[in-house]
């Protein structure tokens, strides 16, 4: 009786299986950041390639409500975006905003100026970098103005995530209205197409069974060779083609597929 052997992995039908794979001090309270963990790997550069992702408007500063109260003229202060329990320490939200955990590389703020001292603008920027020349908003004394803006963040956490600069003492609200991350890795959509089967004569035969090609979207990623005699090995497997000597005093059988995957949706 003959049996298949791929690479002499014997199973139960009498079937053997080998396959070529191809794819081988100072923090904010409440702020939140995860040890080191093994994590899935992600496609892209921290500052390219980025996924947006919208958010209800939250309110993640307010100094009106907070001990420190206004930023004092050509003062600057530095405040948290994400990842923390909640937004209470710095007059926000007592929620985490929907941000808990994330790693983000940007966020999306509209960040408003109330009631400066004098004319002047702000300045927001990415914390622990050296502060912009260009301004952020500017505004008149007493006025209330708003501006939306996005303000890359440190990846991996810091203590905090931007700083703000004032011209003038005033209060300052900002709200997240999103978030810039690097799109997390997804799992590929696998499948393994019909064999080729090629039969080899006894007593020293050689063949190459060839496997059909791939469907349309989808890229090989492995070659599967089997053989029906432990007398007849593999000797190649390489872009869908299996190769083999029979020295078997019968006729065998070799038989090639290809393994195809795409990522999902695509």
């Amino acid at each position: 009786m003959n049996c298949f052997v791929r690479c002499g992995l014997a199973i139960s039908s009498m079937f053997f299986y080998c396959a070529a794979n191809a794819l081988a001090a100072g923090d904010a309270p409440g702020r939140v950041i995860p040890a080191p963990t093994v994590t899935p790997q992600k496609f892209g550069d921290l500052t390219q390639d980025l996924v947006y992702t919208p958010v209800a408007p939250c309110r993640i500063i307010d100094t009106r409500n907070t001990a420190a109260g206004a930023i004092s003229a050509g003062a600057t202060r530095n405040f948290v975006a994400i990842s923390t329990t909640n937004f209470a320490f710095q007059g926000g939200s007592a929620t985490n905003c929907g941000t808990l955990n994330l790693s983000a590389t940007a966020v999306s703020v509209v960040v408003t100026a109330i009631t400066p001292s004098l004319p002047g603008h702000a300045v927001v920027w990415p914390y622990g970098t050296p502060q912009p020349t260009a301004f952020s908003m500017t505004y008149a004394a007493g006025a209330v103005i708003s501006n939306s803006m996005t303000v890359q963040i440190p990846n991996p956490l810091s203590s905090f995530d931007f700083t703000i600069y004032s011209v003038a003492q005033a209060h300052y609200t900002v709200d997240i209205v999103g978030y810039l991350a690097p799109p997390l890795a997804t799992a590929l959509e696998c499948v393994e197409t019909a064999n080729t089967d090629l039969g080899i004569a006894a007593n020293g035969g050689t063949g190459n069974a060839v496997a059909p090609n791939c469907a349309a979207g989808y890229t090989q990623t492995a070659t599967n060779c089997e053989t029906t005699s432990w007398l007849m090995p593999i000797v190649y497997f390489q872009s869908g083609t299996c190769s083999a000597r029979n020295t078997d005093t019968t006729a065998q059988t070799l038989r090639a597929s290809r393994t195809c995957c795409r990522v999902p949706g695509r």
